[in-house]
């Protein structure tokens, strides 16, 4: 039963994407997925699999999930990850995001990511920009001091807001 659950998917996977898979380069600089309705997990995996790097890859208020980050390690580089609204995003996520090479921007605003998540982002000494939503950010001061110790020379943007972490939220 599941083989024949896999083929279907696949099958409908090829007539949705197959001329955009087919159509992939190995290397982008902006790799935009924004313009699909109903981008999730499955066709994430079938398009990036042609894909060896991106600067910028923009997943923004798609569907996406944990299982599309996983998939992120095995590229040469990801420099940019935009992944804003992506609402099946969780903490789950980071230990991913740890294995992704090169990663320099991640904008994780309006996800499931928490600050507890993001304080497991460990391998990413390189990162500049980091965005992400807190529904209580005066709650999170002495969380957000332990992050910019682990990420000393990375911008933190929550809500929108960079934070100095002596100022007042």
């Amino acid at each position: 039963m599941a083989k024949r659950t896999q083929a279907k998917l696949l099958k409908k996977l090829q007539l949705r994407f197959g001329k955009l898979r087919e159509s992939l380069e190995p290397y982008y600089h902006h790799l935009d997925f924004r313009l699909f309705e109903d981008f999730g997990d499955d066709a994430f995996a079938y398009l990036i699999e042609k894909v060896k790097g991106v600067d910028m890859l923009d997943l923004n208020e798609t569907e996406i999930g944990n299982d599309s980050i996983a998939l992120l390690p095995r590229l040469e580089y990801v420099k940019e990850i935009r992944a804003k609204s992506c609402k099946n995003l969780d903490d789950d996520c980071v230990p991913f995001l740890n294995q992704i090479k090169g990663l320099e921007f991640l904008h994780l605003r309006y996800t499931g990511v928490t600050i507890d998540g993001l304080l497991q982002l460990t391998g990413q000494p390189q990162l500049k920009t980091l965005m992400f939503s807190e529904d209580k950010p005066e709650d999170i001061r002495e969380r957000l001091s332990m992050l910019r110790r682990q990420l000393p020379s990375c911008e933190l943007v929550v809500n929108g807001q960079t934070v100095d972490i002596d100022d007042e939220f």
